[in-house]
């Protein structure tokens, strides 16, 4: 019987280290371009590559599992990206300048539904546009950037994982945008350089079921009067809020917000995200469309 539950025990032992061997990420970088040249892979965190005697040398590699973040100074400063898993033959901006790794392990789950802390997400900061500069990555919420040493110094942004509110004022207020996982090489006029806080939100910034692409409000702050726009509207004097809008939110897609009717006069293009205030262009659109 005790023979029996040793081997049982020996053979679920194995079976768990088999899943997690299985399920571990690995990544292998490349010295030269088109997976050419001396290779080095990866299966756990590397702070250091100095000690793997492949500093700053990769200049292609394969993200055969996992998810990983590689960064172009030891201990994940500087500039990061992170790699899903594929082949990248060449590394642009990274040739020769990657000196730590580390898989980005998923948040656990808890009861099969969404994780208890609230929506999932991981956002990088970057101080110089184009994904430049140093960075900060964040998990969660920050409500003043002036405690990670950060305030007013991001410039460009990458989004990871989940959708995030980017504020100019801490407490998440001021000019606040919302952006989805992407590349954002320039975080625009109103946040560039100005960003104090950040905040993970619902995909739906938890309204629900929204009504149309984009709404206009009658006063900044997203107060008063509303308009639910879904398609390209000429006259906004049809509806009774021709130079009303001072605030608006952009549900999805790129849109044109023009002073004069027929699309015409200046026009300012706006992306996904809430705008509570529209600063020259308050109170003066008459016209609105999608371009993208």
């Amino acid at each position: 019987m005790l023979k029996s539950r040793f081997t049982l025990a020996l053979l679920l032992g194995a079976a768990i280290f088999s899943h997690a061997a299985a399920s571990a990420g690995e990544l292998t970088l490349f010295s030269r371009d088109g997976f050419d040249g001396r290779e080095l892979t990866v299966r756990t965190t590397t702070p250091n590559l100095v000690e793997s005697g492949f500093n700053d040398r990769a200049s292609s590699m394969i993200v055969r599992s996992g998810r990983w973040e590689v960064c172009e100074h030891v201990g994940f400063e500087g500039r990061c990206v992170v790699f899903e898993q594929g082949e990248y033959p060449t590394l642009e901006r990274f040739n020769d300048t990657i000196s730590s790794v580390r898989e980005i392990m998923p948040e656990r789950r808890h009861g099969g539904g969404r994780h208890h802390g609230g929506p999932r997400g991981m956002i990088a900061l970057f101080t110089g546009r184009g994904l430049e500069g140093d960075a900060r990555r964040l998990r969660r919420d920050a409500d003043d950037f002036s405690g990670i040493d950060f305030n007013d110094s991001a410039q460009s942004a990458q989004v990871m994982e989940g959708s995030w509110q980017l504020c100019s004022d801490a407490g998440y207020r001021g000019t606040c945008r919302i952006f989805a996982p992407g590349r954002y090489e320039d975080l625009g006029r109103g946040l560039r350089g100005r960003v104090s806080s950040a905040r993970l939100v619902d995909a739906d910034d938890g309204g629900g079921q929204r009504e149309g692409d984009v709404e206009l409000f009658s006063s900044s702050g997203f107060g008063g009067e509303r308009l639910v726009l879904r398609d390209d509207t000429r006259d906004l004097t049809e509806f009774g809020f021709n130079d009303r809008a001072d605030a608006l939110i952009v549900h999805q897609g790129e849109w044109e917000f023009c002073k004069h009717a027929d699309f015409g006069g200046r026009c300012v293009t706006f992306g996904p995200g809430r705008y509570d205030r529209l600063g020259p262009m308050g109170n003066l659109i008459s016209s609105v469309r999608r371009v993208r």
